[in-house]
């Protein structure tokens, strides 16, 4: 299977279901986003635009107030300095997350989704006396994405994409931090916001510190600032679990790039090799879906276009019959890209 970049969820995705990873990354189809994901979203964004007015706040120069920046969902953002800290500016961010992604969503949005956003909101905001409000932090970058080529022997990839046109390179990682500042001179943190459960979905099990501790998506996140801000000695790395027991924070040292590279590796290598990715384990297409199935996964919830067959079901046929490489040429969602990435991640 050709696999040109990892980020966090589809190294996640490939435990949880190697079909769902192969429709989703090597063949192009997603699903709409849940509710609650999208809840999350307004969430996030209303962080983002506090992170960006207080970097906008640290980089005023002279006599100047106004604190601005463009935002490419929301537009523009303008407040005076002196409001920076008001609740009426977390009302209006609030207020224009809400409209905004309310406006693309293909949910219905009674009140109680809005007071939801409100409270989550409060609750980030609130921790441990404002411990978290961004503005109480100094930011170092809101939201920075990273796209960074793995130079090692193992990380080449070769074959041929959806046209049959030949395609080799290097391994890439890509992502978008929530948010990254500075805790001194030599210190970093970033801090990654989530509004779902405390949970590995593969699994089922419960994320202890432990199991952070060996997280997929806090060592991508660990690496990748290693490089893109290789001058902090000392790096945090805080999940923030907003529904389900807030802030748990880890530090990080050069052993732990070695470790992720060594798990990026084996990920890379399993992917790679794969020729029938397997869907869901303990599933019976006929009789008896896993609830993962039947409740979480669009490609077993929607049939596969212009046929009354699940995506899922349409997929692993095609492959058992005709093989991986003719899936990829003939099932290729139209102007698909395997390299293609889409913030997050």
């Amino acid at each position: 299977m050709l696999v040109e970049y990892i980020r966090s969820s589809s190294y996640s995705q490939w435990d949880f279901c190697q079909m769902q990873y192969f429709i989703t990354y090597v063949l192009g189809y997603n699903g709409p986003s849940g509710q609650k994901a999208e809840v999350g979203t307004m969430v996030h964004k209303v962080m983002e635009c506090l992170a960006n007015l207080k970097k906008a706040e640290q980089d005023l120069t002279g006599r100047k107030t106004k604190l601005s920046f463009t935002d490419d969902a929301v537009g523009l953002v303008e407040v005076h300095k002196k409001d920076l800290r008001s609740d009426k500016l977390i009302e209006s961010l609030i207020e224009i997350s809400y409209q905004h992604y309310k406006k693309t969503s293909i949910h219905k949005w009674p009140p109680r989704f809005r007071k939801d956003v409100v409270e989550l909101t409060y609750k980030i905001l609130s921790w441990s006396e404002g411990a978290f409000d961004p503005r109480n932090r100094n930011i170092l970058y809101p939201e920075p994405h990273f796209d960074i080529t793995i130079d090692e022997p193992w990380a080449a990839f070769e074959g041929k994409d959806q046209d049959g046109k030949p395609v080799k390179g290097q391994l890439g990682i890509k992502g978008t931090i929530d948010l990254v500042t500075t805790v001194n001179d030599n210190t970093i943190e970033v801090i990654d916001w989530k509004t779902g459960q405390r949970k590995n979905w593969a699994t089922g099990a419960e994320k202890d510190l432990a199991a952070l501790r060996n997280d997929p998506q806090l060592l991508l996140y660990y690496y990748a600032i290693s490089h893109m801000f290789p001058k902090y000695e000392h790096a945090i790395m805080t999940i923030f679990f907003v529904r389900d027991g807030g802030p748990f924070s880890l530090c990080f040292d050069t052993s732990d790039r070695d470790r992720f590279l060594d798990m990026l590796k084996k990920r890379f290598l399993e992917i790679k090799k794969s020729i029938n990715p397997q869907a869901l384990k303990f599933r019976d297409h006929a009789t008896k879906p896993n609830w993962k199935c039947s409740r979480l996964c669009h490609f077993y919830k929607n049939n596969w276009p212009g046929t009354e067959t699940r995506m899922c079901n349409y997929v692993e046929d095609h492959i058992k019959k005709e093989g991986i490489d003719s899936a990829v040429k003939n099932l290729t969602k139209d102007g698909f890209s395997v390299g293609y990435y889409e913030a997050p991640g």
